[in-house]
């Protein structure tokens, strides 16, 4: 009787630490070229794509970091087969006043497109980097960082 109560309770130790073990990713990355095909010297996009969980959104770049939500932040290693023209831009993100953080905020619900526009300097193309964001439920208020990195080669090997 005592081995099962005890083989019980290891039982429910080990399936409880694992249900606060999972780890939230209600943002899911892609990211891609423009185009297909190129050469030195054309501007192109890389495209970053998210899809994101219902009820939560996730914060872009471009309000005053100041408010409080973390905007996402795009690091490239430098390279000599291209050239970045600007920052990276966000694609129709979502603003307004927000009470809490009391100023506009920019976020993405459901999908989220960023771009960072490039000048081909010369091929093999080889773009390297990471970035940090930012994703809030709606419904719980919890919020989740996040990372990712990009490796792009092209032509591929």
């Amino acid at each position: 009787m005592n081995r099962k109560i005890t083989l019980a309770a290891l039982l429910l130790i080990v399936l409880s630490s694992i249900s606060f073990g999972q780890i939230l990713t209600p943002s899911k990355w892609k990211v891609e070229l423009s185009k297909k095909e190129f050469k030195a010297g054309e501007v192109i996009d890389i495209v970053f794509k998210a899809t994101i969980d219902k009820t939560w959104h996730l914060y872009s770049n471009d309000f005053d970091p100041e408010l409080g939500p973390i905007l996402i932040e795009f690091d490239f290693e430098k390279n000599a087969s291209y050239e970045r023209i600007g920052n990276v831009k966000p694609i129709n993100a979502k603003k307004h006043y927000d009470k809490i953080w009391e100023g506009e905020v920019s976020y993405f619900e459901n999908t989220a497109e960023m771009r960072q526009q490039i000048k081909i300097k010369s091929l093999p193309l080889k773009i390297v980097g990471t970035f940090e964001y930012q994703t809030c439920s709606d419904k719980s208020g919890q919020c989740v960082m996040g990372d990712d990195e990009f490796d792009i080669t092209y032509p591929a090997n």
